[in-house]
């Protein structure tokens, strides 16, 4: 899958004129065959799209509805989105990327095979305390989860926390495991697991999730995936900022 972050990167370089699949496939150092199967996964998924045959950055690439305006959603957006493509190439399931502004912010979203029945959207908002992306994110920013301790924690389903002092227990865990799920917690039957993506000083810049069946995802198999890709993003988020 680093060949098609590649490909994509390559293509936002060259937005204003787009890239054709020999150039790309010369770029990259590519065989054109295999150029072309990852070049229609990524227009497939939303990821780029082509006109006359040249490639640019797709709708997922590309800024929707209310997301806000800063320097580091932009940076996260340029510089992770390549990994939530990469996470559902390893997971085909539905995979999301998001920020926390009070709430989580749904930054970057791609459809699995099997939709999953999510309604959140690009530029939506969910509650941080009863969503896997949401919780992933308040376990490492104190002054966020205290401030969604401070507010009622709203009951969306017979699993949601809604005690205070349960929700920094769990998100305490979540700190030391780095791996978040929602169990059902905000819609029933429908879980997702998290992890989060850091800036150099430690603090959470975005997270991504799967989404799916809540027993499926309960299962854990998705959980090293999560981990491993959130960790790449991770590493690259830095070097993007030199550190």
């Amino acid at each position: 899958m680093e060949k098609a972050i590649e490909l994509m990167q390559l293509v936002e370089k060259d937005y204003d004129r787009g890239l054709g699949i020999s150039e790309l496939a010369r770029r990259a150092g590519l065989p054109k065959s295999t150029t072309y199967r990852l070049l229609c996964t990524l227009e497939a998924t939303g990821a780029l799209s082509s006109v006359d045959g040249h490639y640019r950055p797709g709708l997922l690439m590309i800024d929707t509805l209310a997301i806000p305006a800063s320097d580091v959603i932009d940076r996260v957006q340029r510089v992770v989105t390549p990994f939530l493509a990469s996470l559902f190439e390893r997971t085909r399931m539905t995979v999301q990327l998001a920020a926390l502004d009070g709430e989580v912010v749904f930054l970057n979203k791609l459809h699995g095979i099997h939709r999953a029945p999510s309604p959140s959207r690009i530029g939506g908002r969910a509650p941080a305390h009863c969503t896997s992306l949401g919780k992933a994110l308040l376990a490492f920013d104190s002054d966020a989860l205290e401030r969604a301790c401070a507010r009622e924690l709203e009951r969306w389903t017979t699993r949601t926390i809604t005690d205070p002092d349960e929700l920094r227990r769990h998100v305490l865990r979540i700190r030391r495991t780095r791996v978040a799920r929602d169990d059902g917690e905000y819609l029933e039957e429908v879980g997702s697991v998290a992890s989060v993506v850091m800036a150099p000083g430690g603090e959470p810049v975005a997270a991504l999730s799967v989404t799916g069946p809540r027993l499926e995802i309960r299962a854990g198999r998705f959980d090293p995936v999560v981990l491993e890709v959130c960790a790449r993003a991770s590493a690259a988020y830095r070097r993007s900022l030199g550190a």
